[in-house]
């Protein structure tokens, strides 16, 4: 079976960056559906595209700088939920 890093690794420059953007996105949208649905939140609560975008472009300006962006909850009820991006 081959890896879908050996596939993209054969595509052209753009076609890469493309899709490892389109990667990027989609996971930060399924880490923030799961934190959705850990805090209790409405499962048919929808996350805007404009909100993972955001968060995506400030992913790249932190990493562009050596660093590393976490998403991290405090509840009232003393718990605590979150992911690195």
């Amino acid at each position: 079976m081959v890896a879908i890093q050996d596939i993209i690794a054969e595509q052209p420059q753009e076609v890469a960056y493309a899709a490892e953007e389109i990667a990027s996105k989609q996971l930060i949208q399924l880490r923030l559906m799961e934190l959705l649905k850990r805090i209790g939140a409405d499962v048919s609560y929808q996350i805007d595209s404009c909100t993972v975008d955001g968060l995506h472009q400030l992913k790249q300006i932190v990493e562009s700088g050596g660093g590393k962006l976490h998403l991290h909850v405090d509840l009232s009820d003393g718990s605590h939920h979150g992911f690195g991006l």
